[in-house]
């Protein structure tokens, strides 16, 4: 039995040296139009990839919508051929998963078309 025990405490050592995983989650409101919010990640942001979790929670917006999520240059995040574009339709949730470095030069964000404010989720995950 005491070795058991030893065992046990042995491998929640382990676990505890273990190098944890870093992942945050960041939420806003979009106000309605056309102009872009830019989404703040936590800075410095780690070299590798990163896994968003993009979600358009569902809101009664009288119109179906999706949120665009961009990563582009800050002068234009959503415009050009090179800019990086997710879709996520109301009510739902996209995974990606993206290189840091593309954070060096560019922006996140994330933008609607309709009258209302939505919401939206974004998950940061190492």
């Amino acid at each position: 039995m005491k070795t058991a025990i030893k065992t046990m405490m042995i491998g929640v050592a382990a676990c505890a040296f273990a190098a944890p995983a870093f992942a945050y989650t960041i939420s806003g409101t979009i106000p309605p139009g056309h102009r872009p919010v830019v989404i703040p990640l936590h800075r410095p942001i780690k070299p590798g990839f990163m896994k968003l979790s993009l979600t358009a929670p569902p809101k009664n917006a009288g119109v179906p919508y999706a949120l665009d999520f961009c990563i582009g240059p800050a002068a234009n995040p959503c415009g050009l051929p090179t800019d990086r574009v997710f879709t996520v339709d109301k009510g739902q949730t996209r995974i990606e998963s993206v290189d840091a470095a593309i954070f060096q030069t560019n922006v996140f964000v994330v933008g609607q078309g309709t009258r209302i404010a939505l919401p939206y989720v974004v998950k940061v995950d190492y």
